[in-house]
């Protein structure tokens, strides 16, 4: 009988040991708010008004380096939501690129007050 009371305790004393560091590691795995997806954003309508169709578009707050894709496929004389980066002061830089290989730039896009992006030969 003592052995088996003995035996118990030192499970029940293992397992609080080995509970303990479980527990710590899931309350540590949990996720964290990404950043970016908590970045401002500005909801504008795009449509592709060219004579091919589009592939990408690239946003970035004007001056920066740091593109993001914010609009994928696009045929010509379709529109679609995009979400561009609001920045600081609401203003973009875009690159556009074509399947048929022609490429866009449009440098300092207000899109707080311009809305819709339409995009030309």
């Amino acid at each position: 009988m003592t052995r088996w009371t003995l035996a118990m305790a030192v499970a029940a004393a293992l397992g609080g040991l080995i509970a303990a560091p479980a527990l710590a590691q899931n309350a540590a795995a949990k996720p964290k708010p990404k950043t970016a997806e908590s970045a401002p954003t500005v909801t504008v309508v795009v449509t592709n008004s060219r004579k091919t169709d589009l592939v990408e578009l690239q946003a970035a707050e004007s001056g920066s380096p740091s593109w993001k894709r914010v609009l994928g496929a696009l045929k010509a004389g379709k529109q679609a939501p995009a979400k561009l980066p609001q920045g600081f002061n609401c203003r973009v830089d875009l690159h556009g690129t074509f399947a048929n290989g022609e490429s866009m730039e449009a440098s300092d896009v207000d899109v707080c007050a311009q809305k819709t992006l339409n995009l030309t030969d």
